[in-house]
């Protein structure tokens, strides 16, 4: 077992994308396993997959948390591309730890639809970023894309491995993402 980089017993959480299928299960998982913690999750509940789904999802963290007397949920509908809204969280609750999970996804919708890739993947993240260097928080997370491995030919797929050619929108917005995260973690030394 690896040795946790942070301490997440006692911490404010900040989990974007909370009503999906990976941020869902995070938050859960967290409940379930970390004492003491305080989860703020974000997510615009945009309908590219079934809202009622995402509903269900939030229904059954909600009587997870209602069981978990030491720790706390919060749910907050909103797009990260708000930045007046993640700012207001961010000063509001003063995370300790952001993973950031929201992200317009799907490589065909891109094509027909660039606009939400540009608001949510870059200028969502840009906002996301711009708050953990206001508000220095121990870790940032963040969620890439298979994608962006793009027409490499070798499989399996390695960190490792030059993702220099995406060949969508979606793929370019995700690794936009990772060198953004690069660039303002030595810039503004934020663990991500």
């Amino acid at each position: 077992m690896l040795t946790p980089n942070v301490e997440l017993s006692g911490k404010k959480i900040l989990v974007t994308g909370a009503a999906g299928f990976i941020g869902s299960n995070l938050v859960m998982e967290l409940l379930r396993t970390v004492e003491n913690v305080h989860i703020v999750g974000l997510d615009n509940m945009n309908d590219y997959y079934d809202v009622s789904i995402k509903q269900w999802r939030l229904k059954e963290i909600e009587t997870l948390a209602a069981r978990k007397v030491d720790s706390q949920w919060t749910f907050i509908r909103g797009s990260i591309a708000d930045r007046a809204l993640v700012d207001d969280c961010f000063e509001t609750y003063g995370f300790d730890v952001v993973v950031n999970l929201a992200a317009q996804a799907g490589v065909r919708y891109s094509i027909t639809n660039p606009d939400v890739y540009i608001e949510s993947n870059i200028i969502g993240f840009y906002n996301i970023l711009e708050a953990c260097r206001k508000h220095p928080v121990e870790h940032l997370v963040y969620a890439s894309s298979s994608s962006v491995y793009g027409t490499n030919k070798k499989i399996p797929y390695s960190t490792e491995d030059k993702v220099d050619n995406p060949v969508s929108l979606y793929a370019a917005t995700k690794k936009s993402n990772e060198l953004f995260a690069h660039s303002y973690s030595k810039l503004y030394n934020i663990p991500s």
